[in-house]
């Protein structure tokens, strides 16, 4: 198969020598004079390299010639003593951005000259804009230069970016292998192989009234990713109506047999919440076998686990570890992994270190997981850690109401139905809506919050003193039975009654349900 050469001076997406000469002509004031030969010869200190060289360099199609590497090795092992040595090379683009010859000058003039200076500024901004999109660049790379930027140390972001270019970048960069060798790449830690998935991509694709016999019928013949749906589908109790865990434990242990990641964190998942088990030592050290086999596997869902363990002390011969829970949170959360940033905002949060934990339930919720956004409406609407904002706690309550219901947090409902609608809220400019209160606490009543048990029966006490309809009393009698069932009513019992004799002598035998 052939090369496909990716160009790497004419895109976004490289932080190279061809883009760093393309974006230093783009900026020149006058163009005909910062051609990429010579502003080659102004970062090597050359004038003897052919354009065609210099051309192959800056496309990528060629690796930086080892004398180039050579001279910036002894620039980068000299920088941080005498960071005068890359004096020439910047004074020379200074030249070449503002088509004048300057003058040499001594480095603390030069470092000065360079923090105002527009066109060099700007060449850092794009330059850091392209490292961003450039998947081979390290995050910390990154994130150094935006301090540096930020920080106006122009001279040391363009020393460093080039020091980036000659010596670590890859070039050439290309691409010859085939889907099928990528999709090889991806299961390369597995033992599933490629015709494996294929077999159950075609099942999915043709997906007939037969689907799920024929996906026992794969199951059968061990497919990995066939164990792991119907094991899920035991799992979440689509089979039967109800969750049968053994069943998917059977089906999970085959696909982990051969490495599928999901389905060895899923087996030690249901262990650790007893599922299966009892939690016994053996137990214990099965359901990290399975962990520690997903996190080698790939899956940052088990990373975030790991660190889960040893926050709780759950790590078979080791003692609890908060050190070592946020080592793996921070490892899971490199992958933007929001359930690890919202343990993080936890234990920041235990600490009452209230900026912290907001900056990492925060991350999460922007992002939109739900717990998360009804957290960081809860900051908003208490002023936390800044002053209340009803209007982005309002923002951040309906935000995790806006997900799958299986990882919605129903107490954004129960917040949304008590502070905006119930009875209307003037700072989020939110006007009462009984109707939509009445709707969100059911929501949230129906999910065992039993806060909302309380505020439908004192909503249904105002709505029967005004109609006396036996309706509104049964309903009353209804969530006052339901609120009885649980040790929260003991902390309510007092206010209920006391609301209850408000109204008529009827509601008394009420209470004596309760």
């Amino acid at each position: 198969m052939s090369k496909n050469y990716i160009k790497m001076n004419k895109n976004q997406n490289q932080l190279s020598l061809g883009n760093f000469c393309r974006c230093t002509k783009e900026l020149a004031q006058n163009k005909a004079f910062a051609n990429q030969t010579e502003i080659f010869y102004t970062l090597f200190d050359v004038t003897d390299v052919s354009d065609s060289t210099v051309n192959n360099y800056c496309i990528g199609y060629r690796t930086i010639g080892s004398e180039f590497r050579q001279k910036y090795i002894a620039y980068k092992n000299h920088y941080e003593k005498s960071p005068e040595i890359f004096d020439n090379v910047i004074l020379g683009l200074l030249s070449i951005l503002d088509g004048e010859v300057y003058p040499k000058i001594n480095h603390e003039t030069l470092e000065e000259k360079t923090k105002n200076h527009s066109a060099l500024t700007k060449l850092a901004l794009e330059l850091y804009n392209i490292a961003k999109n450039d998947e081979t660049v390290p995050n910390e790379f990154t994130a150094n230069l935006y301090k540096q930027i930020t920080q106006k140390q122009i001279y040391k972001t363009i020393c460093d970016i080039l020091i980036y270019i000659v010596l670590e970048k890859k070039q050439p960069v290309y691409t010859e292998i085939s889907q099928k060798q990528i999709v090889e790449n991806i299961l390369i830690s597995t033992n599933i192989s490629v015709n494996e998935l294929e077999k159950f991509l075609k099942l999915q694709m043709q997906d007939g009234i037969n689907y799920t016999h024929s996906l026992k019928k794969l199951a059968k013949e061990k497919n990995p990713y066939a164990c792991y749906e119907i094991g899920d589908m035991e799992y979440t109790g689509k089979m039967v109506g109800y969750p049968r865990y053994i069943k998917s434990y059977e089906y999970f242990k085959v696909a982990a047999e051969k490495n599928h990641p999901r389905a060895c964190w899923l087996i030690a998942q249901m262990i650790y919440q007893k599922k299966i088990g009892e939690l016994s030592k053996e137990d214990l050290k099965l359901a990290w076998h399975y962990l520690k086999k997903a996190e080698k596997v790939g899956s940052i869902a088990a990373t975030n686990t790991i660190g889960v363990c040893y926050l709780k002390g759950l790590v078979p011969d080791e003692n609890k570890s908060e050190q070592k829970a946020i080592e793996y949170f921070n490892k899971a959360l490199n992958h933007e992994y929001v359930y690890a940033s919202n343990n993080l905002g936890k234990i920041y949060e235990k600490k009452k270190d209230y900026k912290k934990a907001f900056k990492y339930f925060l991350y999460s919720a922007d992002k939109e997981e739900s717990w998360a956004c009804n957290k960081v409406g809860e900051y908003y609407r208490l002023g936390i850690t800044q002053e209340k904002d009803m209007i982005k706690a309002f923002k951040y309550y309906n935000l995790a109401t806006e997900v799958p219901l299986n990882i919605l947090d129903h107490w954004a409902f129960y917040n949304l139905a008590k502070y905006f609608y119930l009875n209307g809220n003037i700072n989020a400019k939110i006007e009462k809506n009984l109707n939509k209160a009445i709707k969100y606490f059911e929501k949230a009543a129906q999910k065992g919050i039993y806060e909302a048990y309380e505020e439908l029966i004192y909503i249904y006490i105002d709505i029967y003193k005004e109609t006396s309809l036996d309706y509104y009393l049964d309903k009353i009698n209804t969530y006052l039975k339901k609120l009885a069932q649980n040790s929260y009513y003991d902390k309510c019992k007092e206010k209920l009654k006391e609301r209850l004799s408000e109204t008529t002598k009827k509601h008394l035998a009420l209470v004596k349900l309760v």
